[in-house]
């Protein structure tokens, strides 16, 4: 059943196009993955969808009575004076406002007042019966049962549901939005990165949940895994148009390469047909002044040519402007860290028992654990950001370690990027310009300040601080958290090329894949266990554990 079509539909902003006569549907059961480079408008797409944002040109059709869905980026502020449960429980208008009237009528039965008062007390009695009646009509015990299960998968404890939610920080507040809308049930899931900010063993439960889901699914996502896991079809948002591949992330990548080769092949035969018809045409044009009855022939030919121009195929972009990344280490020694008999804890609160740990030059390892189990914490102590409380770090003496800090606390934000980069490096403007604009800087950006830049912008500052101080032994925390998947794919590149030693803390699986030798995690029972593999090992490992 169609439950969302565009036709002709185009957006604009301030003159500005970001797309121009899209055609699309969405189906009963689809699971959809949008992707596209930051920026090209997928975000809008999804409040197109929603009805949250209206089309410059064109028609938006919609299933009769379809519910929608729509995780955003942002969070409602009304419901920052709200618990985590009260949001979770909105799952409509009418059981919010049920709920808020069944809590009323609590907060009378326990006022001294009306409980002095035998009338009033039984009045409020009645309609509290008569409340907890619909409240049962609703469906109200399931939604809290539902609510319960979807805040544990995301992670949450008991304890946490009398949370208010404007204490929360900016990714747990988007988790509430999640579980809000997932305990919705809507016809159609709009999922605008829902899984930034989230740890491994909570995705699995969220590609769980998706894979199981009984409406249909559209999500924005940069974990190429997640994609591969959930989605039956993939939009692609390019230039302001949208290609339509079936499959997961993995054959989308490779029919989109077979595309591209294909319309590349049809683009030079066209060019190839053009140039042998201008050449005849001007054979023609010579004998047609020597003889009139070449005239016609000519006039036909011109026709041809012409027509052939009118449907010519545009050129294809077979490599699209990516970030240039290139990390030229310093020498190292063979020995890069040694961690003896090292106790992780924060303001009194042990994370991880003692371990013993070496990393020698050129191993690539992962990072990984739960969210807040310590791994942050981890890196920092290593770098001695934070004070070792027990045990011993060493890094070897010619090690030159590069930070990349998940909250991006280390950029100087009152700085533009030009002056960052020149600080790090002694560079001429030009050639500060030249670095930036490797990166996908325009000339504004590099003269804006850093606090005002994008979580990607200041991602592609934190790569250029790997490249200009030459370091040999990197520590990255969720490099990848801010990056669009083609700029990951630049990254990784350039990570394995790197001729130095890697420990990475990431949730991005392909990535771990693709990078780690070695994994260490950081278990529930606090215990560091080292894993001899990629992250598809580790997990291995850990389902067996499981069974």
């Amino acid at each position: 059943m169609l439950l969302v079509q565009f036709s002709r539909v185009s957006k604009d902003y301030a003159g500005n196009a970001v797309f121009d006569q899209l055609d699309l549907e969405v189906l009963t059961g689809e699971r959809i993955g949008l992707v596209g480079e930051n920026g090209c408008g997928k975000s809008t797409l999804l409040r197109l969808m929603a009805g949250l944002d209206t089309p410059t040109e064109g028609t938006i059709s919609r299933k009769r009575r379809l519910t929608i869905g729509h995780l955003s980026q942002e969070i409602d502020p009304r419901q920052h004076a709200k618990t985590i449960f009260e949001v979770v429980l909105e799952v409509s208008d009418e059981f919010a406002d049920h709920m808020a009237y069944q809590q009323r009528l609590e907060q009378q039965m326990a006022d001294p007042a009306v409980c002095a008062d035998p009338d009033a007390l039984e009045k409020v009695l009645e309609a509290y019966g008569k409340a907890q009646e619909r409240f049962e009509a609703l469906g109200g015990y399931m939604v809290e049962h539902k609510a319960k299960a979807v805040l544990s998968g995301l992670g949450f404890k008991d304890s946490d549901y009398a949370q208010l939610v404007g204490t929360l920080s900016g990714g747990e507040k988007k988790l509430v939005n999640l579980a809000r809308i997932l305990v919705q049930t809507p016809d159609l899931l709009l999922l605008d990165e829902p899984d930034n900010h989230l740890d491994m063993q909570v995705k699995r439960w969220l590609e769980a949940y998706i894979q199981d889901y009984p409406g249909a699914v559209v999500i924005i996502s940069h974990d190429r895994h997640l994609l591969d896991r959930t989605v039956n079809k993939i939009f692609q948002l390019e230039d302001g148009a949208i290609d339509v591949y079936i499959g997961n992330y993995t054959a989308y990548v490779k029919e989109r390469q077979l595309r591209l080769q294909q319309r590349y092949e049809y683009y030079l035969t066209q060019q190839d047909e053009i140039k042998r018809l201008e050449a005849s045409l001007v054979q023609l044009r010579e004998w047609a002044k020597m003889n009139d009855k070449f005239a016609g022939r000519m006039h036909n030919m011109e026709k041809r040519i012409a027509r052939i121009k009118e449907d010519l195929a545009e050129k294809p972009v077979l490599v699209r402007n990516k970030m240039k990344v290139k990390l030229d280490p310093e020498r190292s020694s063979k020995k890069v860290l040694e961690v003896k008999n090292l106790e992780l804890s924060v303001a009194g609160q042990l994370l991880c028992k003692p371990f013993d740990l070496t990393i020698m030059h050129g191993e690539r390892v992962g990072i990984v654990g739960e969210n807040g189990s310590g791994k942050s914490t981890l890196v920092k102590t290593l770098l001695g950001l934070l004070p070792v409380q027990q045990g011993e770090v060493r890094i070897g003496p010619s090690i030159i370690p590069g930070y990349y800090s998940q909250e991006q606390e280390t950029l100087p934000f009152n700085s533009t990027p030009i002056e960052f980069v020149t600080r790090l490096k002694n560079m001429s403007e030009g050639q500060a310009i030249a670095l930036l604009h490797r990166l996908l800087f325009s000339y504004r950006d590099m003269h804006n300040t850093i606090a005002n830049l994008s979580g990607g912008e200041k991602s592609r500052l934190q790569i250029a601080r790997l490249m200009l101080t030459e370091a040999n032994f990197l520590l990255l925390d969720e490099p990848t958290n801010n990056l669009d998947i083609p700029s990951v794919e630049v990254l990784e590149a350039a990570l394995q090329q790197f001729d130095g030693t890697l420990l990475m803390i990431s949730h991005d699986r392909y990535f771990l894949d693709k990078l780690a030798t070695r994994i260490i995690a950081i278990e529930s029972d606090q215990t560091l266990r080292v894993y001899p593999g990629n992250f598809s090992y580790y997990s291995e490992k850990q389902q067996y554990a499981w069974i």
